[in-house]
């Protein structure tokens, strides 16, 4: 894997973006999406069964994430990430494939159902479907015109690193990269996509290689939630692997291994690079 760091510049952002290159040639683009409070430079190893399949990953900082520029947790909003994906897709070779985890796989699962014919495959790591159940009933009631009024203001999302990973993680950490911040207005946005998969989750495009994988113990997008949309749907193409016991990112820790193995047999099964 070759990996090139550059900066876009995009509505007066500054974003950091890493282009992760197979050692042969590329076959295909993987657009990838990270999560809420997480950054792009711990994924190259996690993503190295894609390149190692022939896809060049194209993976972008958030506004306030990681190494681009902005108040920590605020996205600007929904027609950003549009634009942040007609960008990624200006700059895609060959097939095109979509990926995210967490809230990031919120934002490719929404790419994906309004265009599907866009995307030859997908794979959603522990998505965000849900938020409206993660807040209280009065802030979701009083949420909308609040970020009307301040949609910059932040608070914590009350996510720690002790529920998103099981033990024996040797990735070395950039703390200052890490946060737990989320705008007013950008929790508003995300209650507002959630909203809208209650309708389109049922209608999603089976007809080619979509992954779910989910951790079994995960305390923040819970396993029930994602099993209750799954059951609805035909199974088609539609591969779900939950790891079991594991926590929020069971591609870190002592689920590490098991998780690229499921990876990899799903690239070597459903051949999404050909």
């Amino acid at each position: 894997m070759r990996i090139i760091s550059e900066t876009l510049e995009q509505s007066g952002h500054q974003l950091h973006r890493l282009i992760l290159k197979p050692a042969g040639s590329s076959r295909g683009t993987l657009i990838f999406f990270h999560g809420q409070g997480d950054f792009i430079d711990r994924y190259p190893p996690i993503l190295e069964p894609f390149t190692d399949n022939g896809l060049t990953c194209i993976l972008t900082d958030l506004p306030g994430h990681g190494r681009s520029s902005g108040k920590r947790g605020h996205v600007p909003g929904l027609k950003f990430i549009d634009q942040l994906l007609d960008n990624a897709l200006v700059a895609t070779k060959g097939s095109c494939h979509i990926a995210g985890h967490s809230m990031g796989g919120m934002m490719a699962l929404r790419c994906f159902l309004r265009d599907p014919s866009r995307f030859q495959s997908a794979w959603f790591s522990s998505p965000l479907l849900a938020p409206a159940r993660q807040t209280t009933p009065c802030m979701s009631l009083i949420l909308p015109k609040v970020a009307r009024l301040f949609p910059w203001i932040t608070w914590s999302t009350g996510v720690s690193s002790e529920q998103c990973r099981n033990g024996g993680s040797s990735e070395p950490d950039d703390k200052a990269l890490y946060h737990n911040k989320i705008s007013l207005g950008w929790a508003r946005d995300l209650i507002a996509v959630g909203q809208e998969f209650e309708s389109r989750f049922q209608s999603m495009a089976t007809d080619r290689p979509i992954l779910f994988t989910q951790g079994g113990a995960d305390p923040v997008c819970t396993p029930e939630i994602l099993r209750s949309r799954l059951v609805k749907l035909p199974r088609n193409q539609i591969t779900y692997r939950e790891i079991t016991d594991a926590l929020h990112e069971p591609f870190i820790g002592d689920r590490a291994e098991e998780f690229r193995l499921i990876l990899e047999n799903w690239l070597k099964n459903s051949s999404p690079s050909e």
